[in-house]
């Protein structure tokens, strides 16, 4: 006998009466116009009692729904794996095999296994392929097997590392997608069917292709397409690195793990990361030498490990016979009450124009001159700055200054000086390791959990909090650091090919603390289910100095 259910739709609190196993795509279709407030287009998954849920789950029982569309994360991450599982689909169809690498140019790289450089046909008809499944809006299931048989599968399909990543997780069961009759494995939810995923893009890359998106703010055009060739180059050459290695993904870097060579893939990591500050650091003095360079900025997103970098970069230099100063652009800020407000009426700190510019470029036009200037300090209690006599800087010869911050790479920052005597250096963490071949690892998702271990650490920020205040972190980076990172002279990889198992450990009890009530819980959750995939390395076997110790512990420097 048929029954009705309860159902709360989030965030308006309405409550109406369904019958027992609707969808919640069948129960939004029926009241799309009531909907149609809280979304901005259709939804492409939703929240069940907050965990995250497929649109065609059968609703069994009275509970709360929340719909997501491409405006939230979740919703854009499923956006993009929905159109990955086509191109997957589609490479099937015409017997070639693709990979996505990583996220550039707003937008996701990929190859064509054995096939560089890519035909601009090849391309074509892999788009023309997805547009097929997109018309005949192909349903796009999800179904639990035995983990066995799914591990089977993909070693027969030639994909053991997928084989391995299902081995690893050491579970009975495993669910696995399937669209028009051809099956993978997929870290998380897709649209319920191909034709939720109109708007999209494909086009040569390089020597492979790009997929690309809607844009966060408008679903109805594409993210709009950037260069960036020198963040394209070290993304190369990391992903060259951990080939050669054999541990591009998760699957093998666990089996490594296992065997007892962590301590080895660690030490080469360490010295990769070594060489890279040595280099710039020698490019440095060499146009210290031949240009008069006195200037280093060094800007990132959070928890790109930028204090770390600064500290070794600071140590080479010295090697180099010069004689580094570390200013903190926070003491250039204006007094409070000019301070600029934001959307909220807060004040804006991170605003380029809570900075006097004039100030600045001033103390370091005469600073390169080689005057004795007074330095300014920022009182955060009284929010004045002050200048006192006794802090006055001189360069000697040899003598360079260090800024970090956020604006480091902002051609309005230092419009007034040569900048012949500035060096821009990026700090991010650009991560290069995946899953396995159709599951890559989010960039975001990896500074998100170094803040998350860093914070509960030093800062007493719960994992709770740091979810819940990341969208401004990253609003504020898409506006202030993003849209210049190929204005650096240097681009610097923080990222570490074993870093998801380092941070496991301690991220994993930080998450698990996180209320399934919170706001933050789905995104805590994936997270968690992401760490879970890796296994654990011990924080014994990474040195003191490494960038790693900045949010695990135990770094010889002193921050």
């Amino acid at each position: 006998m048929l029954r009705d259910i309860t159902i709360t739709i989030n965030p308006i609190g309405l409550k109406v009466r369904a019958e027992i196993g609707t969808t919640p795509l069948e129960f939004f279709r029926s009241r799309r116009e009531e909907l149609a407030d809280i979304l901005d287009g259709d939804p492409i998954l939703c929240l069940v009692n907050n965990h995250t849920r497929s649109l065609d789950l059968p609703l069994m029982r009275d509970c709360t729904i929340e719909y997501l569309d491409t405006r939230r994360n979740a919703g854009r991450r499923a956006y993009a794996r929905t159109l990955a599982l086509l191109l997957y689909k589609a490479a099937d169809d015409l017997g070639l095999s693709v990979k996505i690498e990583h996220a550039i140019s707003h937008g996701y790289y990929g190859v064509v296994v054995n096939q560089k450089p890519l035909p601009k046909d090849t391309v074509a008809t892999l788009k023309s392929r997805m547009e097929e499944l997109i018309r005949e809006d192909c349903p796009i299931t999800r179904s639990r097997v035995p983990s066995s048989i799914a591990i089977e599968h993909f070693r027969t399909h030639h994909r053991r590392e997928t084989a391995d990543l299902i081995e690893a997780q050491g579970k009975f069961y495993v669910t696995l997608t399937e669209i028009a009759g051809y099956t993978d494995f997929l870290f998380g939810i897709t649209a319920p069917s191909a034709g939720c995923v109109p708007l999209f893009g494909l086009e040569n890359y390089f020597d492979g292709f790009l997929l690309r998106v809607p844009d966060a703010t408008d679903p109805n055009k594409l993210s709009p397409w950037v260069a960036q060739p020198k963040l394209f180059q070290v993304f190369s050459e990391h992903i060259s690195l951990i080939s050669m290695l054999g541990v591009e993904d998760a699957g093998p870097l666990n089996r490594k793990i296992r065997e007892g060579k962590a301590a080895d893939l660690i030490t080469i990591a360490e010295a990769r990361q070594e060489r890279s500050i040595a280099e710039i650091a020698a490019e440095i003095a060499r146009r210290h030498r031949e240009e008069g360079l006195r200037i280093i900025l060094i800007a990132g997103p959070s928890s790109s490990g930028k204090t770390t970098t600064s500290m070794r970069l600071r140590t080479q230099l010295i090697t180099n016979l010069l004689e580094p100063h570390a200013i903190a652009l926070d003491n250039f800020y204006v007094n409070r009450t000019e301070t600029p407000l934001d959307e909220y009426g807060e004040f804006d700190y991170e605003s380029l124009h809570a900075i006097d510019l004039e100030l600045l470029n001033d103390v370091l036009n005469r600073l390169t001159e080689g005057e004795t200037v007074q330095m300014p300090t920022y009182n955060f209690q009284s929010g004045l700055r002050e200048m006192r006599s006794e802090n006055t800087l001189t360069l000697g010869d040899q003598d360079i200054l260090i800024f970090e911050g956020i604006h480091g790479l902002n051609p309005e920052l230092l419009r007034g000086v040569d900048h012949t005597k500035v060096f821009k250096i990026y700090v991010s963490a650009l991560t290069t390791l995946s899953l396995d071949s159709h599951n890559w690892l989010s960039t975001s998702d990896n500074r998100l959990l170094r803040r998350i271990v860093r914070d509960l650490k030093y800062r007493g920020t719960t994992a709770e909090g740091n979810i819940l205040r990341w969208n401004s972190v990253r609003a504020g980076e898409e506006k202030w650091i993003f849209p210049f990172q190929e204005n650096a002279d240097a681009v610097f990889n923080s990222a570490m090919m074993y870093e998801f198992a380092a941070l496991r450990p301690q991220a994993e009890v930080a998450l698990a603390q996180v209320p399934e009530i919170s706001p933050a819980f789905p995104t805590a959750e994936r997270l968690l289910r992401l760490l879970r995939l890796f296994e654990p390395i011990e924080l014994k076997h990474m040195p003191p100095t490494s960038l790693m110790r900045e949010f695990l512990g135990g770094s010889s420097f002193s921050y």
